[in-house]
């Protein structure tokens, strides 16, 4: 174990619409091309720069004390000579700058602090030493109104001019595009003597000795398609604030370094609400700091259901609202769109609102449909809400006359996709870069290409579809969709299975050629269902072979492949989201063993990076090649559905299964060394809320109690209903067993 926490990105505070980004010392500028204040995707501040006399402070820590905030400590001046002694000085002799300020006299400290569209300056400034002194303190500031994409790529797509000026003591930025009429304001307030230029904010202040001044700035950020009021900006605050606070607790009392893991996780997931659109929208997530600060269909659905522990489905039912508005009628090949589909992903910058690409609403995605209608079974799992699935029903609908009509391509019952934007993604799978579906000697898999995650989700969305079918009393759909997903579940065990390697292939070629690679594809497969009850424990054994399991995670791709790279996006790097999938596959068929193992391996990996926080996807070395993994090139910290993995991994180990409708919490606790107890508080299912303890005793065998709830709730011990080699012998010494 490494004896310092890895550290990645910049850092960075964000807040529905609202995203700030910094270098390591607290400043936005041209040195740093990523860095500055983005509301929508748009940058408001490409400049932030502290200022004294002219100078930038010596900052001596950051830190970040909630996801929305960001913190500094300064001092100034600092030294540039020093002595025998870490002061720098001997005896009574005061050395100062050619202000008249002693060194290090001045500690100063700044905080960011997002709301929507708002960003808010906090700065105090202490005078230490025994003497007076009167510093300049100013704020630089500059807007360039650049799209994060372009920023992130330092490649302008659009440009106008930018307007500066001082209105009394306030600061008006605007960008002079005829189609986006962005504007920013800065205001601020303190003591001294206030000079405000277009660009500079500044406060020539008298400190005594041993006295200290607060200043205070307000950054505003006008979007001409979403203006934000006072009553707007609380609404959504509230909601949020509320929200958090209703969500599932969780405690670790044997461990506090799993607690600190689990909790980070929680916190980090209960940051992504975008706060956008309308009130029954604002718990849709965003996919990532600091890329994608954007709305992304399969990402918000994965979180949603994985973190569905948390707050019963909130965040799944706001992702599955906001889908439903965006669902599309049409047939658009810019933008991938066919009727029935729903988005991929939604961006809000410049480049997407003036069509330079097509990726304000952008549909080029198989999975993020299908999950559309597994998200919803699993919503009305945890609520037993009919209400909720009427609500959805008709998108669900439409959905799946899409995938039997334009997803399936040919007519032969498997769903294929083929790209037909000529500024989309060739992949539209699981795996969504360029180069991710490659034959088994490296070649790249032409389109239309059936890829055998998809028709897992395909398996499992028809088979959930017909039992919300028979739950509303429409038991002739219901049969139909039972017997199209066994259907496609005996060809599928057919077509896609490779008997040398027994495993299943990645995917089926335009001529219905088995790819053969090996990947992490498979694990899904096991997860939604479509695995042969046969051939289970194959590919069990094979997710865990060295090939494709690095010790940190199963990888993308085996390093037997001769395209395999430890540090490719998705040519041998490890996901945790996919992981924890993975591991309620495995668990979920009975595999506990496997389960656990994969289930360590993704705690293993939050406790080595910093703030206990995964990277988007982390590199293929094994712990023989090398003491870390490695992280993906600009890999995103924090991800959104990193953070949904963690909850997953836990719901997995005590093999909870709610059915709402009928206030039932199946439970099959399976808890390790490194897991003694777990406290849930506040757990939702239904309509009751309880509180649960689980216990691992001096034999190992793990036992439940119930706290408290507040109506009715029946928790029955089962190993998960559709677990191989459980027979009725061990299911009736669950039920009956010690709680």
């Amino acid at each position: 174990m490494p004896e310092a926490a890895i550290r990645l990105g910049w850092p960075a505070a964000w807040l529905g619409p609202s995203l700030l980004i910094t270098n390591e010392l607290g400043e936005c500028g041209p040195a740093q091309p990523l860095t500055g204040f983005y509301v929508r995707e748009t940058r408001h501040l490409a400049v932030l720069r502290l200022e004294i006399d002219g100078k930038p402070p010596w900052c001596c820590e950051r830190s970040r004390p909630d996801a929305s905030q960001l913190a500094f400590v300064f001092a100034h001046p600092e030294l540039t000579e020093f002595g025998g002694g870490g002061s720098g000085v001997s005896g009574d002799e005061v050395e100062c700058d050619e202000h008249g300020i002693p060194y290090r006299a001045l500690d100063l400290r700044l905080v960011y602090r997002l709301e929507p569209y708002r960003l808010r300056i906090t700065l105090r400034v202490h005078n230490r030493s025994r003497v007076p002194v009167a510093p300049e303190v100013a704020f630089v500031v500059g807007a360039d109104y650049a799209d994060l994409l372009e920023a992130s790529e330092d490649r302008r797509q659009q440009e106008a001019p930018v307007t500066a000026s001082a209105d009394g003591e306030v600061i008006r930025l605007g960008y002079g595009h005829p189609k986006l009429p962005f504007s920013t304001t800065i205001q601020g307030q303190g003591g001294g003597r206030i000079r405000v230029e277009p660009h500079r904010w500044a406060s020539r202040v008298e400190l005594g000795p041993r006295t200290g001044m607060a200043f205070e700035l307000q950054v505003d950020a006008f979007d001409p398609d979403r203006p934000m009021d006072e009553p707007a900006r609380a609404a959504r605050v509230h909601h949020h604030r509320r929200w958090r606070e209703g969500l599932t607790r969780v405690a670790v009392p044997g461990n506090p370094l799993a607690e600190r893991i689990f909790c980070r996780a929680c916190e980090d997931l209960a940051s992504f609400p975008a706060l956008e659109g309308e009130p029954d929208e604002w718990l849709a997530l965003q996919a990532g700091i600091p890329l994608y600060p954007a709305f992304f269909g399969r990402d918000a659905l994965v979180a949603g259901w994985q973190g569905a522990l948390l707050d019963r489905g909130a965040m799944l039912d706001a992702a599955l609202t906001r889908l439903g508005r965006l669902q599309s009628d049409r047939d658009f090949a810019w933008r991938d769109e066919e009727p029935g589909r729903i988005p991929y992903q939604v961006r809000s910058g410049p480049l997407a609102r003036l069509g330079v690409n097509p990726f304000s609403a952008y549909y080029a995605d198989f999975a993020s449909p299908l999950m559309y209608v597994i998200s919803l079974a699993n919503l009305y799992a945890w609520t037993g809400e009919r209400e909720l699935v009427e609500r959805h029903w008709e998108t669900a609908c439409r959905i799946l006359e899409w995938a039997r009509t334009h997803g399936d391509r040919d007519g032969d019952g498997y769903l294929e996709y083929l790209t037909r934007s000529p500024a989309g993604a060739k992949n539209q799978g699981w795996k969504d870069s360029g180069d991710a579906i490659l034959y088994e000697d490296g070649r790249p898999v032409p389109a239309p290409i059936a890829t055998c995650e998809l028709q897992g989700y395909w398996y499992a969305a028809q088979q959930l579809m017909g039992l919300l079918s028979w739950i509303r009393g429409e038991r002739r759909e219901a049969r139909r969709l039972w017997r199209a997903a066994r259907t496609l579940k005996k060809r599928f065990n057919h077509d896609f299975w490779d008997p040398e390697e027994r495993f299943y292939g990645l995917a089926l070629d335009p001529e219905k050629r088995l790819v053969r690679s090996a990947t992490s594809n498979v694990g899904h497969c096991l997860a939604s269902g479509i695995v042969a009850r046969d051939r289970l424990r194959d590919v069990a054994d094979r997710l865990l072979a060295p090939d494709l399991f690095s010790g940190w995670g199963i990888r993308t791709l085996t390093t037997r492949h001769p395209a395999y790279n430890p540090l490719g996006y998705h040519l041998g790097s490890v996901w945790p989201v996919e992981n924890a999938t993975i591991c309620f596959g495995l668990r979920r068929m009975g595999f506990d063993a496997e389960a656990l193992r994969v289930g360590e391996a993704i705690f293993r990996l939050a406790e080595l990076y910093a703030g206990d926080r995964i990277p988007e996807c982390v590199g293929g070395y094994s712990p023989d090649e090398h003491p870390t993994p490695g992280a993906y090139p600009r890999a995103n910290s924090p991800q959104m559905w990193n953070a949904s993995a963690l909850p997953l991994v836990l719901q997995t180990l005590l093999g909870l299964v709610p059915y709402g409708a009928r206030h039932i919490l199946l439970i099959d606790p399976l808890l390790p060394d490194w897991l003694p107890e777990v406290e849930l508080r506040g757990l939702r299912v239904g309509g009751t809320t309880a509180s649960l303890r689980f216990r691992r005793d001096r034999h190992g065998h793990a036992r439940v109690r119930v706290l408290e709830k507040d109506g009715p709730l029946h928790v029955i011990r089962q190993p998960p209903p559709e677990a191989i080699g459980v027979g009725l012998g061990r299911r009736l010494r669950a039920f009956l067993g010690p709680r």
